[in-house]
C-alpha cells in the first residue's frame, strides 16, 4: 500500500466558514446536523471530519474515507487542535 502526503497541516474550520456551494451541499446531505460537523478542504476537495472512520490498517493514522475499493484520503491530528494532515493511500 502506497501513502502519499507533503505532512502539510490543514486548517480546520467549521460549516458556516465553508463556501456557499458546500454549505449547500452538507446542509442538504446532513440537515440540521451540518452545523455541528468539521471539515477541512484537501485537493480541492470539501470534507466532513464526521466522514472518517478509524481503522487499525493505517497506522499513525486516525482515519480514512474511501474513494473507492483501491484508495482514499487519510486523516490525522496535528499537535495543533484547529489543523489535520492529509494523504492519499492506494493500494
Amino acid at each position: 500500500m502506497e501513502i502519499i502526503t507533503n505532512n502539510k497541516p490543514r486548517s480546520m474550520t467549521d460549516y458556516l466558514d465553508l463556501p456557499e456551494e458546500q454549505q449547500d451541499d452538507y446542509f442538504n446531505l446532513l440537515g440540521e446536523d451540518a452545523f455541528d460537523q468539521t471539515y477541512v478542504c484537501y485537493k480541492k476537495v470539501w470534507y466532513c471530519l464526521g466522514d472518517f472512520m478509524r481503522s487499525d490498517q493505517f497506522p499513525g493514522w486516525a482515519g480514512y474515507s474511501s474513494d473507492s475499493f483501491f484508495s482514499g484520503v487519510l486523516i490525522k491530528f496535528s499537535h495543533d487542535e484547529d489543523f489535520v494532515v492529509m494523504g492519499t493511500y492506494l493500494s
